[in-house]
């Protein structure tokens, strides 16, 4: 089973893996939208991380994204809002694409 939950979340203060570093600053000219999750089911161990990281570059979006001592996968998107919404779907469909 693989769930998505999209909430806030207070994490504790540990390295994380951060989305799109070096990049330029993005422009305001479009409503701008930062959305929190959380991963269930089959996400560490399998790249999931690195995954996310390079799809955020290739949308445009930044954020971070870390593993969870409860074995899930938590972290945070910032970007435009058509762009936020976006990466949402690549997250959710992470399980369907790489399941056996």
């Amino acid at each position: 089973m693989f769930l998505v939950r999209v909430a806030a979340l207070a994490a504790p203060r540990i390295p994380l893996r951060l989305l799109g570093r070096g990049r330029a600053a993005m422009s305001t000219a479009q409503p701008l939208k930062s959305v929190d999750y959380e991963v269930f089911g089959r996400v560490q161990g399998v790249c999931f991380r690195m995954y996310t990281e390079g799809e955020a570059k290739k949308v445009g979006v930044v954020g971070w994204v870390k593993n969870t001592s409860k074995g899930t996968v938590t972290g945070q998107v910032q970007g435009p809002e058509e762009k936020v919404n976006s990466i949402q779907p690549v997250i959710t469909n992470w399980q369907l694409l790489n399941s056996p």
